[in-house]
């Protein structure tokens, strides 16, 4: 089935705007994908640095409490010594809690160790401050503070190197949905130029073959048995709005041509009709005529001289009267036959073609084969009798214009269908010229075609010059419903 225009730009539509709203979905998803990647490596960055910090600073206040108690050896400087060593643990504690690489671990340990050292340290320097004085027991724990601090800040370092490498990979994948971004893109452009292109085709070539059909119908081509398009689009709906016109139009000049053919064959028909009288009586005036005032004068002199001669001298008369009589008796039982033949009533169609074929053949140099295929009942009286008058007329068309030495009858039925073919190899003629040139020769086919389409049958004539002609009748037996 055939999608509408509307249907189709409603779907291409769609389908754009589908592929639009996965790119989007796409981008966006890997866009938050990295951006989550990126703030996590950030925010452990920056919880590591801090704790970090935290860690030296509280290092750094422990180192300084530790010297103003070494100069001082005042007690509330070793509790604040204490404090300070509590908060340093609870650093290390947080940064203990990071997420930290094996490298990270590593640098730990070494802030471990020197957290040890520092507090060995511490108390060696009580025992080196007392030996060696003040300055040296600084130094001392001073040097261990610095290790710390240092593996700190490489603890840190490390830490930014791995944010630096995060956000590389993040820079990495935006560059990468950037360009798959890019292609989809392109991709949705070559959809939707595709997309375009066949919606264009699939309306300008159903209206090229169209526009074809049309051309062929003005240059005067055959009426098309079928619409240029089929579906259920407006297109198609036109064109088979415009099949349904030219039918129309087809139909209607086929209908004016029968008229006029019609009007032409009543007119020939009514002219044919006049000479037929003008013949018969022709033939009943010289021929029964004549020979009835012959048998009238040949009677008349039989009396007279059967009154002067007696019975001998009238039968000379007698006998001439009597010929004469048998001689019209024959040409009336031979234009009865024509008007209608007795075994047309009688024996039925077969018989009657028979008949007068065989009449035919001794009139006319022309040989005649008669077959009758599954014939074997009588036929309704009117197909009989259209049948009879075609074969009839037929024939006479073969004596008179075909100069043929062999026809053809032949006699179908096959259910309730009557076919009757005749055929000769005579000279032919040009079928179309005489037809539609209204020719008077033309009357018999007219008339035939006249009988067949009185029995809702159909009629069909071949011919062409020096190749013979060949009619073909088809009648139903039953009649045909009216729709």
């Amino acid at each position: 089935m055939r999608l509408s225009i509307g249907a189709r730009l409603v779907g291409g539509f769609i389908v754009v705007a589908a592929l639009i709203g996965v790119i989007g979905f796409i981008t966006l998803d890997r866009l938050q994908e990295v951006s989550t990647v990126y703030d996590h490596a950030m925010e452990e960055y920056a919880g590591l640095a801090v704790v970090a910090l935290q860690l030296e600073v509280a290092i750094l206040d422990q180192v300084r409490a530790q010297k103003n108690y070494l100069l001082r050896g005042d007690t509330g400087y070793l509790g604040e010594v204490q404090a300070l060593g509590r908060r340093v643990r609870e650093a290390r504690a947080r940064l203990v809690s990071q997420t930290l690489s094996t490298e990270e671990q590593t640098i730990l340990r070494e802030v471990d160790d020197g957290l040890s050292d520092l507090e060995i340290a511490f108390q060696s320097s009580i025992a080196v401050r007392r030996a060696d004085g003040t300055e040296v027991a600084d130094q001392m724990l001073r040097g261990k503070a610095a290790a710390i601090v240092e593996s700190l800040d490489r603890l840190v370092e490390r830490a930014e190197q791995e944010a630096e490498r995060q956000r590389g990979i993040a820079v990495q994948r935006v560059e990468r949905t950037r360009q798959l971004t890019l292609i989809l893109i392109a991709a949705i452009g070559l959809i939707a130029i595709a997309l375009s292109i066949a919606l264009s085709l699939s309306v300008t070539l159903p209206l090229k073959r169209l526009q074809t059909q049309i051309k062929a119908i003005a240059v005067g081509g055959s009426m098309p048995s079928e619409p240029a398009i089929k579906g259920r689009d407006e297109v198609a709906q036109i064109a088979q709005a415009f099949h349904e016109m030219v039918q129309k139009a087809s139909l209607l000049r086929e209908m004016e041509t029968r008229s006029k053919r019609l009007a032409a064959l009543s007119a020939r028909v009514a002219r044919a009709q006049e000479e037929e009288r003008e013949r018969i009586a022709r033939e009943l005036h010289d021929g029964l005529g004549q020979a009835l005032t012959a048998i009238r004068l040949d009677i008349g002199a039989a009396c007279r001289r059967f009154a002067t001669d007696g019975a001998d001298g009238a039968t000379e008369y007698l006998s001439k009267a009597q010929r004469l009589t048998e001689e019209s008796l024959d040409e009336l039982r031979r234009m009865v036959f024509d008007l209608r033949p007795p075994a047309l009533d009688h024996l039925g169609l077969v018989a009657a073609l028979e008949s007068y074929v065989r009449d035919f053949e001794q009139r006319f140099t022309v040989q005649v084969s008669l077959t009758a295929d599954h014939l074997k009942s009588r036929l309704p009286f009117e197909v009989e009798t259209a049948l009879y008058r075609i074969c009839q007329e037929a024939l006479t068309n073969v004596s008179k214009h075909a100069d043929a030495t062999r026809t053809t009858l032949r006699l179908e039925r096959d259910r309730d269908v009557v076919t009757l073919t005749v055929q000769d190899d005579g000279t032919g003629f040009d079928a179309p010229a005489v037809l539609d040139g209204g020719a008077l020769s033309s009357i018999g086919i007219l008339s035939m075609e006249r009988r067949a389409e009185d029995l809702g049958g159909e009629f069909h004539i071949e011919s062409s010059l020096g190749k013979g002609t060949r009619i073909r009748v088809t009648v139903p037996l039953k009649p045909r419903r009216s729709s």
